[in-house]
């Protein structure tokens, strides 16, 4: 950036991104030092967007919000009024049906498959379930079975199943969790993702949480710190600078430069290794082992009234369709008899089949979307509002088989400059992006001799 009509300032600690991981780092760091956060674009929340119409909302972005950490303190201490799925479920729709996953034996008889999908089926769940118990263990096993699902990619759960329909099944799961196909992961982060809801559904992250979409905790967030941030800041370079950083950007359209003690960066893994020119190749390697999955989203408010057959369900797996998911954000809502009018829904496709839409026209995505839910809940004829598009072309981090062994590196800081994001803990998630945020802004604090 050239010297010229260059704008300075300084500040103590600079936090480059306002997702999750950004928002909560500085609202961490501002009762006990001076803070600036730098946010590229016109909004905060990152991957956190949220849209709403009456009682309901829709999540464009990220569906789900943990139950434990520094996400769900940060609600709580905001007095946000959060919701649960507990008693609802997941349902698959295949081959015109849709049965229940919660019941086992529902899955495998009452769902229209031949008995050699059922064989496919059964195998690809017993492997999952039997992997599942020994991800949260610490036992030598355990540790001995996560190892091997890391050098493993997660089609290794089709070795040997003959069934088209089975493979299907897989795929939509892997795509509708983490956005990728299971040729591109290791083992270890889908039967995580996939295990925990087949074997325990109220452990599901509830992406009602909080009441009113998961933007409502960024809204607030965005609020407290104020004028602390800067919008359409775009941060061109991140260095050392003796004992402090320096930070060019473009505030805007006019250059500026950013002096501050230490900084935090909590942008993606691509975005981070090209603004700090100086980084050394072991982070480098690291970041080129992240990858990123892949999202069409488009949301549909709707205006049923009376209970409805789906009112049991947050999900709907749909791996035969234009999209893998229904996401039906009302569930939590549903308790009772008072079922108030209306709902809200959101149908995702990921991975490769999210690859083939996200070049598509508008109205060609959402005509496809809208078409195939009312195959699934024919019901909503002419009560479907209009879609609401959105296309994510980097959402959740995965790894290929042997690749997160570099992730450690991560954790460590380079000097003064601090790294945070969801890619920073073994599962990926909004929660985890909040945890890396307050945990990198406690370690600036502690280097600064501040406690908080």
């Amino acid at each position: 950036m050239a010297t010229q009509n260059i704008r300075e300032e300084a500040t103590e600690v600079v936090v480059i991104g306002a997702g999750m991981a950004g928002l909560t780092a500085a609202t961490t760091l501002a009762p006990a030092a001076e803070v600036v956060v730098l946010e590229s674009t016109d909004r905060t929340g990152g991957r956190v967007e949220t849209v709403r119409q009456g009682d309901y909302w829709i999540n464009l972005g990220t569906q789900f919000t943990e139950g434990t950490g520094t996400l769900i303190d940060a609600l709580e201490r905001h007095n946000i009024e959060m919701g649960s799925l507990a008693g609802k479920s997941i349902a698959l729709h295949l081959n015109g049906s849709t049965v229940d996953t919660s019941n086992p034996l529902a899955l495998m008889f009452r769902t229209r498959m031949t008995m050699m999908d059922r064989i496919g089926l059964a195998i690809v769940g017993a492997r999952i379930l039997s992997a599942a118990p020994f991800l949260e263990s610490q036992s030598r096993f355990a540790q001995r079975v996560r190892a091997r699902l890391e050098s493993r990619l997660a089609s290794y759960l089709l070795n040997g199943v003959r069934s088209e329909l089975a493979a299907t099944i897989v795929r939509s799961w892997s795509a509708q969790w983490m956005g990728c196909d299971p040729e591109e992961t290791a083992a270890a982060q889908f039967v995580y993702s996939v295990g925990i809801a087949l074997t325990d559904p109220e452990k599901v992250p509830n992406f009602s949480l909080p009441s009113g979409g998961n933007q409502t905790l960024t809204d607030v967030l965005t609020e407290d710190l104020g004028a602390r941030i800067r919008r359409n800041a775009v941060v061109h370079t991140v260095r050392r600078d003796g004992d402090g950083v320096v930070v060019d950007y473009l505030d805007g359209d006019r250059p500026a430069r950013l002096r501050a003690r230490r900084a935090i960066v909590t942008t993606p893994a691509d975005i981070t290794e090209r603004i700090i020119p100086d980084l050394p190749q072991q982070y480098r390697n690291a970041f080129n082992d992240i990858t990123y999955g892949r999202y069409v989203v488009v949301g549909f408010f709707t205006d049923e009234v009376g209970p409805q057959r789906w009112d049991k369900y947050f999900g709907i797996s749909a791996p035969q369709l234009s999209f893998q998911a229904v996401f039906n954000h009302a569930a939590a809502l549903r308790t009772g008899d008072d079922r108030k009018p209306g709902g809200a829904l959101a149908c995702f496709a990921g991975g490769g089949k999210a690859d083939a839409l996200l070049d598509l026209p508008d109205e060609e995505i959402v005509s496809r979307f809208r078409n195939d839910l009312l195959t699934v809940l024919p019901e909503l004829e002419d009560k479907l509002g209009e879609g609401i598009l959105r296309r994510h072309r980097r959402v959740v981090p995965f790894w290929a088989p042997g690749r997160r062994k570099t992730l450690p590196t991560l954790r460590d800081p380079l000097g003064t400059i601090y790294l945070a994001g969801d890619y920073q803990l073994d599962v990926p998630s909004l929660a985890d992006a909040a945890t890396s945020g307050e945990r990198s802004a406690q370690a600036v604090l502690a280097s600064l001799g501040r406690s908080r």
